[in-house]
């Protein structure tokens, strides 16, 4: 637009610096208020129409380029062409619009034009727009409106999702719990009638020792004779009947591990000959002591050199380490769940499996430094672990058996079979013995990955959960 203190025109023509007030829509031009007096009484301009200058710089941009001259001739337009829909001056006419039949005069055309239907037309459909636009900003504020009422409502939603979760977890965990209690409770009344019966027995054993002391001592060598044949069966059949008691000693992930004690048994050939023979029957076990561990879901297990023992926490995703006293001397936090555990004698550190934990691994502990030295990425999941000459074995699940060299990591297949989670591994001399729960055995292999045997007895065996070899 142009500015109030530009001047047009003739005063422009004469080199004159005054302000246009008026302008001229015929002329195209500006007015100073002298000019303005001669246009008016000027008779080739009288009848033109001028209006302010303020109002003329009000019109848009693309208004006020619009002229009444053309540009290329610098002549009025006169004639209104229908066909292009342009005026034209008449050497547009000669040049451009010869052919056009649709020709007329441009006064003709424009005449009434600010107040034809055309225009009201116009102005109608603006408001329409106008108002249309109103109503889709309406809309959109009201759309605003009602996801921030949705965002809240869904906020609520899940908040309240999340406790009915978390309630009917703690109450699945308090089920669990009670069972728990439940059957330990149940194992230890077991365990304590068994005890029980085991006092009578060696008050009875105890009986049958100073019976034959006195013998000894003062019967003749027919009672001694027959006498010994009479104690032999009755001890005989009160290990029977103890063995028949012992059937089972719990079901809840209840590990039985074989104590390295003797039971003797002596039995005359002759009178004055007494062997010994041994038979699995007579084991007897001693509870030597009993540690807290602090926790729960205990997978694996080990013993140091020095005494103490090592447990994985399998969710808790820990590995704590007791004195042989039973008092606790630190634990680990490990980067996935915790499952079984083999100490590494060479540089003195733990070794522990992630079980199926998303994060694949085997986490080694340094045991001076109390914190993990290393973590080895592995491809499978992985369960039971040993150790053989430096190099690991573990359980790898649908990957079978597989050994990791801890030189430089390499990992090498022994058996290719598909083997189910949960299963333990353990090593002794040139055989690697593995554990299947599913099917309720225990194989043995070379270090070859040759099959060796396979013991299955339901009777004895059911769900191994761990093997130990001495």
């Amino acid at each position: 637009m142009a500015t109030s203190s530009q001047s047009f025109g003739v005063c422009d023509l004469r080199q004159i610096t005054k302000p246009s007030i008026v302008w001229c829509t015929e002329c195209n031009e500006g007015l100073c208020t002298e000019c303005q007096e001669h246009h008016g009484l000027s008779k080739a301009s009288r009848r033109h129409n001028v209006i302010p200058i303020i109002e003329y710089q009000k019109l848009p941009t693309d208004v006020l380029k619009i002229t009444q001259y053309c540009r290329k001739h610098d002549e009025k337009f006169q004639i209104y062409c229908k066909k292009h829909e342009c005026p034209c001056c008449s050497k547009c006419i000669v040049e451009s619009h010869i052919e056009c039949r649709e020709i007329v005069n441009l006064d003709d055309v424009i005449y009434n034009a600010k107040t034809s239907n055309a225009l009201c037309e116009i102005e109608e459909t603006l408001v329409e727009v106008a108002e249309n636009l109103n109503k889709i900003r309406q809309h959109i504020q009201d759309n605003r409106s009602t996801l921030k009422e949705k965002k809240m409502e869904i906020e609520k939603k899940i908040k309240k999702t999340r406790i009915k979760i978390n309630n009917h977890l703690d109450k699945l965990q308090e089920n669990l719990m009670k069972h728990l209690y439940e059957v330990e409770e149940k194992e230890n009344l077991k365990i304590c009638q068994l005890v029980s019966s085991l006092d009578i027995k060696e008050k009875e054993i105890a009986e049958y020792q100073r019976n034959i002391t006195n013998i000894n001592q003062h019967a003749t060598d027919l009672q001694m004779f027959l006498s010994m044949k009479q104690i032999e069966k009755e001890i005989n059949t009160s290990i029977e009947n103890i063995m028949s008691d012992i059937k089972n000693f719990g079901e809840v992930h209840i590990e039985a591990k074989p104590y390295d004690i003797l039971l003797i048994k002596k039995k005359t050939k002759q009178a004055q000959m007494i062997i010994q023979s041994k038979s699995i029957k007579n084991i007897k076990l001693t509870l030597h002591k009993t540690i807290d561990t602090e926790g729960q879901i205990i997978y694996g297990c080990c013993m140091l050199p020095d005494g103490r023992l090592a447990f994985t926490f399998y969710f808790k995703q820990t590995v704590k380490l007791f004195s042989d006293k039973g008092l606790k001397d630190f634990e680990v936090k490990l980067p996935a769940e915790a499952f079984d555990i083999v100490y590494i004698s060479e540089d003195n550190t733990l070794a522990v499996t992630s079980g199926g934990s998303y994060k694949q691994c085997i986490t080694i502990i340094d045991l001076e430094r109390k914190q993990i030295k290393k973590t080895i990425s592995l491809d499978s999941f992985n369960y039971g672990i040993a150790l053989k000459d430096n190099q690991l074995i573990y359980s790898g699940a649908d990957k079978g058996i597989r050994m990791i060299n801890l030189y430089d990591e390499s990992t090498s297949d022994i058996v290719r079979d598909k083997m189910p989670t949960g299963c333990y591994t353990a090593t002794f001399r040139d055989n690697i013995y593995h554990t299947n729960r599913e099917t309720n055995t225990v194989t043995c292999y070379n270090l070859e990955g040759k099959l060796q045997w396979t013991f299955q007895n339901k009777s004895v065996l059911k769900n191994p959960s761990g093997y130990c070899c001495g």
